[in-house]
């Protein structure tokens, strides 16, 4: 599921739910969002689970959008939100807005 409108900044449920464990955690490496992720799976208890690639890529698209940082000078990145909830919310919603009033 998704929220916005195709073709415009939008985020996934795995984005979401990788955007609430950055915002818990302040920083985060993929190998640790995917233990998170895979923690909330089985709780779920959901029939398949999220590769650590998926993830990894996920995370490498949110950092494009602008909504994580990536710190890369270490071996492993390190990930950190760019836009708190709200701004990110409210990212969202004026792309939107924009693109209707066009």
């Amino acid at each position: 599921e998704e929220v916005g409108i195709r073709g415009l900044q939008s985020i996934s449920g795995l984005e979401a739910d990788i955007m609430h464990i950055v915002w818990e955690n302040k920083t985060i490496t993929v190998r640790e969002v995917h233990e998170l992720i895979l923690k909330k799976e089985l709780i779920r208890r959901n029939n398949g689970f999220t590769p650590y690639t998926t993830i990894m890529s996920t995370m490498n698209s949110l950092a494009q959008k602008g909504f994580l940082k990536q710190d890369t000078k270490a071996k492993t990145y390190v990930y950190s939100a760019a836009l708190n909830d709200r701004e990110l919310t409210k990212k969202i919603i004026s792309t939107v807005a924009e693109k209707l009033l066009v």
